[in-house]
């Protein structure tokens, strides 16, 4: 009998001893780092110039709609400018102490139409009119005829749902044995899709809470090129472009996110002599549209020069081509 029970401990202490050594090896479960939330891309924030003569807005207004229609983003800011046919407005740098209205006094331009050049600085950039910042670029009017650079759409996208937060990837422990490697293989391959799938939500959520905006702003280009087709504009030229690029650039500056200007009317730059102010265009992605074959490349050369990224696209790429260029 004693002789049974010390083979029996003997045989219950050498299995213990083996899982203790088995569990030695296999090590502690991959620790996590600690988690997050998903960062979104940057809203974009487009500045798109059109032609307001009838025969090109319409063309341009419908290339515009392709770009809204084919994608959108939460807190998206679109300003749709019609080419300055007035003389190129002025821009002036806010310094400690001012105010729009003190502005508006000194230049001589009504307050309303000060706001109205400025969309930057108001609601669009989540700011408050009553409030400027040493350093914002105000675009003011200039007066002796024609028409300034008329803001047709200004708008925002709504701001989406909460961005979701993410499973920690896992950290390989030091020196893995093969047993831990797969642990933390396993381990990352569940985190990796338990992400995929919470930012797949979020995405399509995002998509629906911006849809009903898409479609309201489609409808405004429909709006805004009927009512162009019926009513006769100013010519414009190069130099109309040139204004209304300043102009655009002083808007994109007070905007957050991707900042993207369009011209869609290449074709009116081939003239453009005047040259763009210097670093007017930093941080600015600039996509010139319906330009035709080499034309307009002291333009998009002076503006590369100011600061842009320029991306050129002939009348034959436009419409292929322009969505992407623009979303990205």
């Amino acid at each position: 009998m004693w002789e049974e029970m010390r083979t029996l401990t003997t045989r219950v202490g050498l299995a213990s001893m083996a899982m203790a050594f088995a569990l030695a090896g296999c090590g502690p479960a991959p620790q996590r780092a600690s988690a997050g939330t998903f960062a979104p891309p940057p809203p974009l924030a487009l500045v798109a110039i059109v032609d307001p003569t009838p025969d090109q807005a319409v063309a341009e207004l419908r290339q515009l709609a392709s770009v809204i229609q084919a994608g959108a983003t939460p807190s998206q800011a679109l300003v749709v400018s019609l080419i300055a046919t007035a003389a190129a407005p002025l821009t002036y740098v806010v310094r400690a102490g001012d105010s729009l209205s003190a502005i508006a006094a000194a230049e001589g331009v009504p307050l309303a139409t000060l706001l109205g050049a400025n969309p930057q600085l108001g609601p669009l950039a989540n700011r408050d009119w009553n409030r400027v910042y040493p350093g914002d670029r105000v675009t003011v009017p200039t007066g002796g005829g024609g028409s300034p650079a008329r803001l047709a759409i200004v708008t925002r996208a709504p701001a989406g749902p909460a961005a979701p937060s993410l499973v920690a990837a896992p950290t390989r422990p030091t020196n893995a044995t093969t047993f831990q490697d797969a642990q933390y293989r396993r381990a990352l391959a569940d985190a990796t899709e338990t992400n995929g799938q919470r930012v797949a939500a979020w995405r399509a959520e995002a998509a629906r809470d911006v849809a009903p905006w898409q479609a309201q702003v489609l409808k405004q280009l429909d709006d805004l090129a009927r009512g162009i087709a019926a009513a006769p504009a100013d010519t414009v030229d190069g130099e109309d472009v040139i204004a209304s690029v300043q102009a655009a650039a002083n808007t994109l500056a007070g905007l957050p996110g991707r900042r993207v200007l369009l011209v869609l009317a290449g074709g009116r730059v081939g003239g453009a002599g005047a040259p763009l102010p210097g670093a007017s265009l930093a941080r600015i992605h600039l996509v010139v549209a319906n330009l035709p074959p080499s034309a307009g490349t002291s333009f998009t050369a002076a503006a590369a020069a100011a600061g842009a990224a320029v991306t050129p696209l002939d009348p034959a790429l436009t419409e292929l081509q322009l969505p992407a260029a623009v979303n990205g």
